[in-house]
């Protein structure tokens, strides 16, 4: 009875997956397991005869011959394997559920056989990445990930050989049995052995069981959050519910009442009705704990990102009304939202920037405001042991670049449905009030400013053009003007802005795993002078004579005017951060040079350098002043010895200043007192002196290698084993040093004491914040003592995160 009910229910899910999906998708869903059952050169995904094949008790039916005659598909005749080595392919997620929609992928979870070699393992992870290729060119997107049928009762140590294609996906090793039990209450079969997924299920051959989900330890909702909040990045609205599903299953623990549990009692009464969904289950679990707490905002939030996941658009009177419609149509009533609201919500591919920024807002708001429940229930217990430390590392870090408080960070705006959010008109408005400034989606006329809001504000107003390119809210076609400001003025915003397009983009953020392990440096700086304050404008003289007699831009004409009022520092980090940072004054362009030159010095690659003048006059004098100076501090930084520093000297306005490079970065000093030392900086226009002439440096008794990692912004421990105990060095976020020798510890103890501490304490439970702490291991290798990152093999060096 029990199989049957299991079964049936498996039928119904095909049944509703194939209704959401045109008939070409249809046939597509038919033929996955079709091509995993079958392996031949004719076939697509072959990759070459040693390739496992073979799905347990599998045999084509009526509609799987028409599906492979409909895409010209030609397999053997009917025959059930005899060494089938693949015992079940499933699909699960959102798929034959409310959350189904038209942009909805296909996660597949191929179960293999225990006694498949690594190598066969790896063999059919290739093709099935060969068949998730061949089925994207009909746009349907199928994820396939090979599953070891014990991977969810084996320990931790044991898991170590198995061959696991799920890591980036589904999460490594930040979740387990949360990922199982979403697995038994979504699933359905395409092909194989019925899941034995209901209490207490009996061992038999035709059966298979992946383990216990009931068994859902405390310790491992931690990991489990983070990992829905990294999701979030992306998909913010599915993976709040999925956070929010945590929040209500850790209120009830250790007695917690699974989605899983709830599907199969509904099944067994014989309830097969759209209410006995997966997803609509998942949101009703949600609802009822935040009616218990009260919450009215979260609940509302949570049912516009419950409608929008569905797809099913009310007010559009060509939607289909299928399965789903019925019950969504009701939900809708009870909430008694009114048709203005339902009618925003379908038409969300069309909203603008300020309508994005706001649920944007919202959504960030709520997954931490949950990430902060969880972690005051973990704080409660260890980390999970299945857990790995460097995956704790590299999610909190990936996590605290999207979620930093830093007011010079330059946040991206996910588009979420909308197609496209660029405007025609952009207008600045500075409130003296609050010194901010206001970035207005329209045209310098007061009645429009009257209907509309700003859509974003800084204290920066390089920050506004940054944001808007970044975001391709602005591009070349977009006109910038700035309120109470001339149309010159304006001219030149929008001339700025055009030369942003293009220097700034999204696809730039990616990074990979070794990134995010090692200290920050940049990748590209973007120059912005003038954009503030303009010296320029008040000048008098001729441009051609500014050429012809070669000036100094940084201290010119009688006066010794510098033309540089200020400068914005616009910067992408290895680490995928923009940022923005404004120096104004008349030492502008030496602070400015000063914060650049350690995250210059520390790039494996050459640095992106742009540098945009908006000055109104002497711009490409501008313009190739700074960026001689740029290349020049390269130069400089990379000839400084370790025991040496490289001085040159500038006159900045009436001043003399030395710059002082060295393989750390360099600084300045007024030199207008020191007569013979600046007598001989300017006979030789560069002098090498030695390095304890920089003053008193915490670096100078340092390991070079801790000296080159060195990189403000993140806590760095870097760690040493020797006989007498463990050599700990460590680098706060502004790289003050401390340093001591801890008796009787290893390397793996004290990263996974220092992580529980970073993770759990008080500090932490109080403000949002991820900046776990980046571990080195120091070794020596062919005499010289290198830095390793703490648990990143070399192999996933290069994986994108």
């Amino acid at each position: 009875m029990l199989e049957c009910a299991a079964e049936r229910l498996d039928c119904i899910r095909y049944a509703r997956a194939s209704a959401l999906l045109s008939p070409l998708k249809r046939y597509l869903l038919r033929l996955i397991p079709v091509l995993l059952h079958h392996h031949s050169d004719k076939l697509p995904g072959y990759n070459g005869p040693l390739t496992p094949n073979g799905i347990f008790d599998f045999h084509l039916n009526a509609e799987d011959f028409e599906a492979c005659d409909t895409l010209d598909i030609t397999v053997p005749p009917n025959a059930i394997k005899p060494n089938a080595l693949i015992e079940g392919v499933y699909s699960m997620g959102s798929t034959a559920s409310f959350g189904q929609n038209s942009q909805s992928d296909i996660d597949v979870w191929l179960i293999h056989n225990k006694s498949m070699s690594q190598s066969q393992c790896e063999l059919l992870a290739q093709k099935a990445s060969l068949l998730t290729q061949w089925f994207a060119q009909f746009d349907f997107e199928v994820n396939i990930y090979l599953v070891h049928p014990q991977q969810f009762v084996m320990g931790q140590d044991d898991q170590k050989d198995l061959y696991n294609s799920m890591g980036h996906e589904h999460s490594g090793s930040a979740q387990h049995w949360l990922l199982l039990e979403e697995f038994y209450r979504s699933h359905f079969k395409l092909a194989g052995k019925v899941i034995a997924w209901w209490p207490q299920a009996k061992k038999r051959a035709h059966l298979l069981s992946l383990g216990d989900a009931r068994a859902l330890p405390a310790s491992e909702y931690f990991g489990a959050s983070l990992w829905q909040l990294y999701k979030g990045v992306e998909k913010p609205h599915k993976a709040l519910l999925k956070v929010l599903l945590l929040e209500a299953y850790a209120s009830e623990y250790p007695h917690t009442r699974l989605v899983s549990d709830h599907i199969w009692k509904r099944t067994l009464e014989g309830d097969f009705s759209a209410g006995n969904d997966a997803y609509y289950l998942l949101y009703e679990s949600i609802e009822t704990y935040l009616l218990k707490l009260g919450d009215a905002r979260r609940l509302e939030i949570t049912r516009r990102c419950f409608y929008l996941k569905c797809g099913v658009r009310l007010s559009f009177s060509e939607q289909a009304k299928d399965w789903r419609y019925y019950k969504i149509h009701q939900l809708v009533e009870n909430w008694g939202w009114a048709a203005s609201l339902v009618e925003t919500l379908d038409n969300c591919e069309y909203w603008h920037c300020g309508q994005l920024q706001w649920f944007n807002e919202q959504l960030n708001e709520l997954m931490l405001g949950s990430y902060q429940t969880l972690l005051h229930f973990a704080s409660a217990h260890r980390l999970s042991e299945s857990l790995r430390i460097s995956e704790l590392g590299l999610l909190t870090r990936k996590l605290h670049t999207y979620f930093s408080e830093d007011e010079h960070q330059i946040m991206t705006l996910n588009q979420l449905w909308s197609r496209s959010i660029t405007e025609d008109h952009l207008s600045i408005i500075y409130s003296e009030q609050d010194k901010n400034y206001y970035l207005y989606r329209c045209a310098p006329n007061p009645k429009q400013f009257l209907q509309h809001s700003a859509v974003y504000h800084s204290k920066s107003k390089a920050k506004l053009l940054v944001w808007a390119s970044l975001n391709c809210i602005s591009v070349q076609s977009t006109r910038w003007y700035e309120v109470k400001k001339s149309k010159r003025r304006a001219e030149f915003l929008t001339r700025a802005a055009r030369r942003l397009d293009g220097l700034i983009d999204l696809a730039s953020m990616k990074v990979s795993k070794m990134a995010l392990c090692q200290p920050w440096h940049f990748k590209k700086l973007v120059f912005l002078l003038n954009f503030n304050s303009d010296p320029t404008e008040q000048w008098l003289g001729q441009e051609i004579m500014a050429d012809y007699l070669n000036s100094n831009i940084f201290s010119m004409g009688k006066h010794k005017t510098n033309m540089l009022g200020s400068i914005d520092v616009i910067s992408l980090n290895s680490w995928g951060e923009w940022h923005c940072n404004h120096f104004e004054g008349e030492k502008a362009i030496l602070e400015a040079l000063a914060s650049v030159t350690p995250g210059m010095r520390r790039a494996t690659h050459e640095v992106c350098i742009e540098v945009i003048s908006c000055s109104s006059k002497l711009r490409s004098q501008t313009e190739r002043s700074v960026k001689n100076l740029l290349d020049r501090a390269v130069r400089l930084t990379d000839q400084a010895q370790d025991s040496s520093t490289l001085v040159y000297p500038l006159k900045v306005g009436p001043i003399r200043y030395g710059i002082f490079f060295n393989n750390r970065g360099m600084h300045f000093e007024n030199l207008s007192d020191a007569k013979s030392f600046y007598q001989q900086l300017s006979k030789r226009k560069l002098v090498e002196i030695p390095r304890p002439e920089l003053g008193n440096e915490p670096f100078s008794k340092l390991p070079s290698v801790i000296q080159d990692y060195a990189a403000k912004g993140a806590v760095q421990y870097f760690l040493r084993q020797r006989v007498e105990g463990l050599d700990v060095f460590i680098l706060d976020e502004n790289n003050a040093l401390n340093h001591y020798v801890q008796e009787g510890a290893d390397v793996e103890g004290l990263v996974s004491q220092v992580s529980h501490h970073h993770a759990f304490n008080d500090s932490t439970l109080e403000k949002e914040q991820f900046n776990m702490p980046q571990f080195f291991k120091l070794e020596r290798v062919k005499g010289q003592l290198i830095a390793l990152p703490f648990g990143v093999s070399k192999e996933a060096y290069e994986v994108e995160f």
